[in-house]
């Protein structure tokens, strides 16, 4: 397990530390601050931008460049089987439970992420701006002492710095 230091997204704030198998070479996560989650939940009307996520009917993750967990929403939570503590601010592969995620260097630093369906996705949306419609993604999933595969259909938007990325089916291994 590595600490690593936790910071806004938005204002780039300072908001604590956190403990999980982040790569000791990054050693800062993001997310949004209560300051700028009330202010963006504001402009649009709501009480809190959990509230916003929690009224979408689908899954949704707020993700960061590097498929980081910046926000999800209550559905993300129930299709996941975890709670946001164990969602936010960890990857992507680390939440889905990616073999290759176990493996030395984590999520997004092995040889096999560079085929990651996910990872990809995301990063084409960050840099470009595309969005990727209904991608089918398959990630290798450790269920206890088994590997399964994880079915899943994405589709990806940019939302200023960071990346909405809509579950739009998932299959959990049987």
């Amino acid at each position: 397990m590595t600490r690593v230091a936790r910071i806004c997204a938005w204002c780039k704030a300072a908001m604590g530390t956190v403990e999980g198998s982040f790569d000791a070479r990054y050693p800062v996560t993001h997310g949004i601050c209560e300051r700028c989650a009330h202010a963006l939940a504001e402009n649009m009307g709501l009480k809190s931008f959990q509230e916003f996520l929690d009224g979408l009917e689908i899954p949704v993750l707020l993700l960061d460049n590097d498929v980081r967990v910046l926000a999800a929403n209550r559905q993300a939570k129930d299709a996941l089987g975890k709670e946001l503590p164990k969602i936010v601010g960890y990857k992507s592969g680390d939440v889905i439970e990616c073999r290759y995620a176990r493996v030395s260097g984590g999520c997004g630093n092995t040889v096999h992420c560079r085929g990651c369906t996910i990872r990809n996705s995301v990063a084409k949306t960050h840099l470009t701006g595309e969005p990727c419609l209904g991608v089918p993604a398959y990630p290798d999933v450790q269920v206890g002492a088994e590997v399964k595969t994880l079915r899943l259909k994405i589709t990806t938007e940019k939302v200023g710095d960071c990346v909405l990325m809509r579950i739009d089916e998932i299959h959990a291994p049987g």
